[in-house]
């Protein structure tokens, strides 16, 4: 589930994100690897590497070891850098962000309050609000559906069009607005608003306005947010890998 709130240069802007991000991917990677490689060699003494019948350099972190095994226990120092020295860096990072956003104010656009997408219908959300989702609950508190793609469209064409042009029907895709805004641009319960408003955006890596104030917060931030992603990606699944055979 997403806001849509920039419909101009929206696929380059996109595929740019997409590009940068498997560039940081892949440095992001590549160091942990080495980390990894420095605590395999840090982990066994020389006699270890000379007198075992594995080939120290053709270990794979991967690889399922017996208990007691110096290789096991590199496994273990592994699962240990990741899940608290790596974590605990990336949490302090992801706090220094929000703070920072802190620092910038809305301009009141309106354009995330106009259009809005989800891949749920108004009911589907309803139910997932009940069944306790928080972001749903919140939603379907400030957002209604639009009568049809035409209504929608008349909102934003470029963005209904280009949707369709990718996915050759919208069946999947609901569209959405805050009945709150008045005539003016401006929400008409402004102080009142819920914290799915007062915090957007609570992500950098959201497409925004281009006269948005938040731009620049996301400027600043973005390569640090993609790599954070990056690594939360990559560790969750190594972590996930080395559990199994620890």
């Amino acid at each position: 589930m997403c806001y849509i709130v920039d419909v101009n240069n929206l696929q380059k802007e996109i595929y740019q994100t997409k590009k940068l991000y498997r560039d940081v991917f892949n440095k992001v990677k590549e160091a942990l690897d080495s980390q990894i490689a420095s605590l395999k060699s840090s982990s066994l003494c020389n006699h270890c590497k000379q007198d075992c019948d594995i080939d120290f350099n053709k270990i794979d972190i991967f690889q399922e070891f017996p208990k007691g095994c110096r290789y096991r226990f590199w496994q273990e120092s592994v699962l240990d850098l990741l899940e608290n020295r790596i974590s605990k860096d990336i949490l302090d990072k992801v706090s220094l962000i929000e703070k920072r956003r802190q620092c910038f104010s809305c301009k009141m656009c309106s354009s995330c309050c106009k259009f809005a997408t989800s891949e749920y219908s108004y009911d589907e959300l309803k139910k997932r609000a009940q069944d306790g989702d928080r972001f749903s609950k919140d939603f379907v508190s400030v957002f209604v559906p639009y009568k049809n793609v035409d209504e929608a469209r008349e909102i934003y064409p470029e963005y209904v069009d280009m949707l369709e042009d990718t996915f050759g029907n919208l069946s999947g895709i609901y569209f959405y607005h805050c009945p709150k805004l008045s005539d003016d641009g401006l929400c008409s319960d402004y102080e009142n608003r819920p914290s799915i408003c007062r915090d957007f955006p609570n992500n950098p890596l959201v497409v925004l306005p281009p006269k948005c104030s938040f731009n620049d917060w996301k400027q600043e931030v973005e390569i640090t947010s993609l790599m954070l992603n990056a690594m939360i990606d990559i560790i969750g699944f190594y972590k996930d890998k080395l559990k199994n055979l620890i």
